[in-house]
């Protein structure tokens, strides 16, 4: 979580509406992704249940002898799946909303007074100066924390930091304030942590045939693949080994271990 200088672009973090710079991703953000897209879907999957349940209400409305506005509203079965579906949706989403407004963690910083307040929930937890922090640390990837620290040994973490690119520019604009090295922008340092991901699944793909790494591969996975294919047809005995190459023969002697040429009596 080192800072680097040189940041390729000027952050551009969330404000609040009275200006109040948002560090952390906002309750919104966090909620809105699952709210207008994920419960749909399962509100979707699970809106037969009450629906059955709106059907067998209006049944006994009928059999009570009432035939008003919303009995005749709720007689075809496209509406009343409609309803449950809009049902299910409202309840999981309410659901949803409450234990993510309890672990919710930001910090909002006031550019005019130089002040920073924490934020637990709805509530303020905390409020310090700005000219107290000596260090900022922000994970650029999803689940990532975020460490604002004080001079005087104070530490406040935010969880999500790398939620999306508004929820980190929200610690390198408050990096820039402090004064302190600014981080490169949230998609520079996501895509060197997915290449680097990949770099150490190459290697650990070559080590298993025996293959030497390169530094070129780092550069050029094009190359790498190229070779390690190479590599994977001669154990496979689909083309002639060069120099150097580890043969079908040599790996299965290698997987017997020292002593195994040795006769069975």
């Amino acid at each position: 979580m080192s800072a680097t200088p040189g940041p390729a672009a000027e952050p551009r973090p969330r404000c609040t509406r009275r200006g109040l710079l948002v560090v952390g991703p906002t309750l919104g953000a966090r909620y809105l992704p699952g709210a207008l897209i994920g419960l749909p879907l399962l509100a979707l999957l699970l809106g037969a249940f009450p629906a059955a349940g709106i059907q067998a209400w209006r049944f006994g409305r009928l059999r009570a002898g009432e035939d008003d506005l919303l009995v005749r509203l709720l007689a075809p079965g496209i509406v009343q799946y409609l309803v449950g579906v809009l049902a299910v949706w409202a309840l999981v989403a309410l659901w949803a909303l409450v234990p993510l407004i309890i672990v919710h963690r930001t910090v909002l910083l006031d550019a005019e007074s130089g002040t920073l307040r924490r934020v637990r929930g709805l509530r303020t937890a905390g409020v310090r100066a700005g000219a107290d922090v000596v260090r900022i640390e922000a994970d650029a990837v999803r689940g990532g924390i975020g460490v604002i620290a004080f001079a005087d040994g104070e530490e406040w973490v935010v969880p999500e930091s790398g939620w999306d690119g508004a929820s980190f520019d929200g610690f390198r604009a408050l990096q820039e304030s402090a004064g302190l090295p600014v981080q490169p922008p949230r998609a520079v340092l996501v895509a060197a942590h997915r290449r680097a991901h990949c770099i150490e699944r190459d290697r650990e793909s070559a080590a298993r045939i025996g293959m030497p790494w390169e530094q070129a591969y780092e550069d050029d996975p094009a190359a790498f693949l190229a070779e390690f294919d190479r590599r994977r047809r001669v154990l496979g005995g689909k083309e002639p080994a060069r120099p150097g190459d580890l043969t079908r023969a040599a790996a299965t002697e290698a997987e017997r271990g020292p002593g195994s040429d040795r006769r069975e009596t």
